[in-house]
């Protein structure tokens, strides 16, 4: 497939990787750079680095290879909350990959939903039907478009962080504070490139906020709410401040749980047809019960959620 764009006076002196990942959604931040390396993009005709701030009427050209992506299904059932025939909402399990990192990897929710026979866009199709994602170790409430149009839409109203999201998590150490906001900016460990890290260079705008729902014993049951969308936002934001995550074994200390205490809660956003505001929630999960229930105050009576 060939693409040619030409950029706009509002795209003028944007880096070429970002002007990409604005004008091909469906394609990852990986994936773009993967084409750029390999001299599939090219601007006026000549290859530039990822980092090349473009100007205005330049002609980016690209060359995207088509290959067969064949999925194969996971004989593994979602929870369904809702769905209708333009978008899918389940709750994921803490676990599983939100879609397949590459071809061949199957414990996914997107090959879950496949094995379920449930349509999903096609938009991207090694990862169908995904218009945002979770960790791995994240559980909770999830969108999936069904078409192509419904994909669309939903990928601007999260770019346009239209989207409501809250989230709970257990971490540990008392905090003290019954509620706070970080604005922290976040960009890629370049050490550790599957990790995350506070910096004010080369970074992205990241701001969460947070409420104490429940002061434990040596823990605290919090609520949160992203305003950005940050990978691993919440999970970097508390280990900065102190309170890293229970289970969190990339950000938190070896602690001896198997899964991580994090949980996307509620999910909110306007319907992709009938545009009215929907809104979403998973329950709570067992290991957050039995975890409070073992490490609750004396006499503490749980707030309702």
């Amino acid at each position: 497939m060939e693409k040619s764009l030409i950029v706009s006076k509002d795209n003028q002196g944007m880096r070429l990787d970002k002007f990409l990942a604005l004008h091909l959604p469906f394609l990852s931040r990986t994936n773009i750079h993967n084409l750029i390396e390999k001299g599939c993009v090219c601007v006026d005709g000549g290859n530039k680095k990822p980092s090349f701030h473009l100007q205005e009427l330049q002609k980016v050209r690209i060359i995207i290879e088509e290959q067969p992506k064949i999925l194969e299904p996971f004989a593994f059932d979602i929870r369904i909350i809702y769905e209708d025939s333009d978008l899918l909402v389940v709750d994921k399990p803490t676990g599983l990959a939100t879609h397949p990192p590459q071809l061949g990897y199957k414990e996914s929710v997107v090959n879950a939903l496949l094995y379920m026979k449930k349509e999903l866009s096609s938009i991207s199709p090694i990862r169908p039907g995904v218009v945002h994602r979770l960790d791995k170790e994240t559980s909770g409430v999830m969108v999936f478009a069904k078409n192509n149009l419904s994909h669309l839409d939903l990928i601007e109203q999260f770019r346009s962080r239209k989207v409501k999201k809250e989230y709970l998590a257990i971490v540990w150490g008392v905090l003290e504070k019954e509620s706070l906001a970080v604005d922290l900016p976040l960009r890629r460990d370049k050490k550790n490139r599957l990790k995350m890290k506070i910096s004010f260079l080369e970074s992205k705008k990241a701001y969460t906020e947070i409420e104490v729902k429940e002061k434990l014993q040596d823990s605290t049951f919090l609520v949160l709410r992203p305003l950005t969308g940050r990978m691993h936002q919440i999970r970097v934001h508390l280990e900065f401040l102190g309170f890293p995550i229970v289970g969190d074994q990339k950000y938190g200390p070896k602690d001896g749980y198997g899964e991580m205490f994090l949980h996307a809660y509620r999910l909110g956003f306007f319907h992709p047809q009938k545009k009215n505001f929907v809104e979403f929630i998973s329950t709570v999960p067992e290991r957050f019960k039995e975890f409070i229930s073992v490490h609750r105050l004396f006499g503490k009576i749980k707030k309702n959620v």
